[in-house]
């Protein structure tokens, strides 16, 4: 009989998080959720399922050594096992900045870490128990920002770091994956572009408060004509957590609508 499998999952409270965690607890892997919002937390507890899985809900700050070690040490404990991890957490920045020149190292740093540090330390602390199991499961959270995007920053507060640290996602996806295929583990990346999610969602509440010709501006972007959904995402996720996408890795996907 197989083990039981189980998950951490970062920036897990809310929109494509939210998403994952309900597909991944209806799939049976136990979870450990790690959010910075307490509330947001409590929001999603609140609405997961998690019939025949433990999850266990964790306030945590991604770019801190020491909070992450202890949350892969928390996982540890609790299921004996970590066999995915997920990397959602990440963001731009609540200071909306638009050229180079107004962008100042606190504000550099911090997208950077949030999006770039935390997504290393993360893999890197898991990486023992999964060359010890010799099977793994990772996707980090990249972005269709990493290409570049076109006029004024809409829903993307300091937009050049931002492309900056989902570029460098790419590149450390592709080489990790490189590094750790013989030991059974595949690594690869997603970029989404315009996911809304739930009222509330950070994303979802930029959006709306946009005047609607900047919202159709960005919407003409997508030939797909519309905007995409998390959970057209966290299935993504799913399936490349799945034993049946252990031939996948290294690679980057773009789930945009066709957005170029």
């Amino acid at each position: 009989m197989t083990a039981q499998q189980a998950a951490i999952l970062t920036g897990g409270a809310g929109g494509i998080g939210l998403a994952t965690a309900a597909r991944l607890l209806a799939k049976g892997f136990d979870l450990l959720l790690i959010d910075r919002d307490q509330q947001a937390i409590d929001r999603a507890m609140e609405q997961l399922e998690s019939e025949g899985s433990r999850i266990l809900p964790l306030t945590s700050d991604v770019v801190r050594e020491d909070e992450v070690a202890a949350a892969v040490e928390t996982a540890v404990k609790a299921f004996g096992r970590i066999d995915a991890l997920v990397n959602i957490a990440g963001g731009a920045g609540p200071k909306r900045v638009t050229d180079i020149e107004e962008i100042d190292t606190d504000v550099w740093d911090h997208v950077i870490d949030l999006n770039v540090k935390s997504t290393f330390l993360f893999c890197r602390a898991v990486m023992p128990v999964m060359r010890g199991q010799q099977y793994g499961r990772i996707v980090n959270l990249s972005s269709v920002i990493a290409f570049g995007e076109k006029g004024p920053p809409t829903t993307v507060a300091a937009r050049l770091p931002y492309a900056t640290a989902k570029a460098a996602i790419i590149g450390f996806t592709a080489q990790l994956a490189k590094d750790v295929a013989a030991d059974g583990i595949t690594v690869n990346a997603l970029c989404p572009g315009l996911i809304l999610g739930e009222k509330g969602s950070r994303i979802r509440d930029r959006f709306d408060a946009l005047p609607e010709e900047e919202r159709a501006r960005m919407l003409a972007g997508y030939p797909i004509g519309r905007a995409g959904d998390t959970d057209e995402v966290a299935s993504m996720i799913e399936y490349l957590l799945s034993r049946e996408a252990g031939y996948i890795t290294g690679t980057t996907i773009r789930i945009d609508g066709g957005n170029l």
